[in-house]
């Protein structure tokens, strides 16, 4: 019985043993399966963070690049605007020189009596205080018109044909019909080639 229960020790001893150096074996495989999923799952999360934080760059440097250009557009804008708020300012200091206007506001009607292209003639109608220069222009002129005022005629004439047609003739209102063709020449001037 002592030799069966050695025998049966023994084996069991070996049993042990193996069983122990199979858990061993598979306990080391698991780390190294474990430690190769990590170092994957790492791998793809540094990857997905580089893709994260390059997308992130690249809008950024296009948010900045669109405020860049808003601002430059902005610069532009309000710059052109300057200028045709200076040219106002000119018009308005030539409608108040008594030396230069006059021979302006003549030129203005004559080119509106022309623009009525021999139509009859009703009225003259021009700014308030433009009533006595109308009254010796008309006279000058020989139109024999009455001479009427408003105040949404400023630096010019309006004449009224009998066929009711109606031909304006100011300096400002020949500003602002030249406006859009010029802010981009005025622009060009201002910022060159860079202004588109």
């Amino acid at each position: 019985m002592a030799d069966l229960s050695a025998l049966l020790e023994k084996e069991a001893s070996t049993e042990i043993e193996a069983i122990l150096s199979e858990a061993r074996k598979r306990a080391s495989e698991i780390a190294v399966g474990a430690s190769s999923e990590a170092q994957a799952l790492e791998a793809t999360r540094a990857r997905a963070v580089k893709s994260q934080s390059e997308a992130l760059l690249v809008r950024a440097k296009s948010a900045a690049q669109l405020e860049a250009s808003s601002l430059r557009l902005t610069a532009q804008h309000d710059a052109v605007q300057g200028v045709f708020a200076a040219v106002s300012a000119q018009v308005d200091e030539l409608l108040a020189d008594p030396a230069r206007y006059p021979a302006v506001f003549a030129k203005l009607l004559a080119e509106a009596v022309a623009g009525a292209g021999g139509q009859a003639l009703q009225a003259l109608v021009v700014g308030r205080g433009d009533e006595a220069l109308a009254e010796k222009a008309v006279a000058d002129a020989g139109l024999g018109l009455p001479v009427e005022t408003a105040d949404d005629v400023r630096g010019g004439v309006r004449l009224r044909t009998v066929n009711h047609s109606v031909i304006e003739n100011t300096l400002h209102g020949r500003l602002e019909a030249l406006r859009g063709e010029l802010a981009s020449e005025v622009s060009a001037a201002l910022f060159g080639a860079k202004a588109g």
